[in-house]
């Protein structure tokens, strides 16, 4: 007897979540808005502390794009996982 797939085709672009820079939007926007905040109170050399954050980060997901995401999502649940 044949099987039938029943399932739709979709682009593998409308699946992938969006980045920028190489790791997910959260991360980039977070990492923007403590840069600016550095910069705006404290000194206009705090733009390298930025850079080397995102250059960090897009280390670290260099295999795992929404590593960041992930982590970000699963911080406010402390109390469900343990460790």
């Amino acid at each position: 007897m044949k099987e039938e797939d029943y399932s739709l085709p979709v682009h593998t672009s409308l699946m992938e979540k969006k980045q920028l820079l190489g790791i997910g939007q959260a991360a980039f926007y977070t990492i923007l808005f403590i840069t600016l905040m550095l910069t705006a109170l404290v000194s206009f050399y705090c733009i390298g502390i930025g850079i080397v954050a995102i250059l960090i980060c897009r280390r670290l997901c260099k295999n795992e794009p929404m590593l960041i995401e992930f982590l970000f999502e699963n911080l406010m649940q402390q109390d469900v996982y343990e460790g």
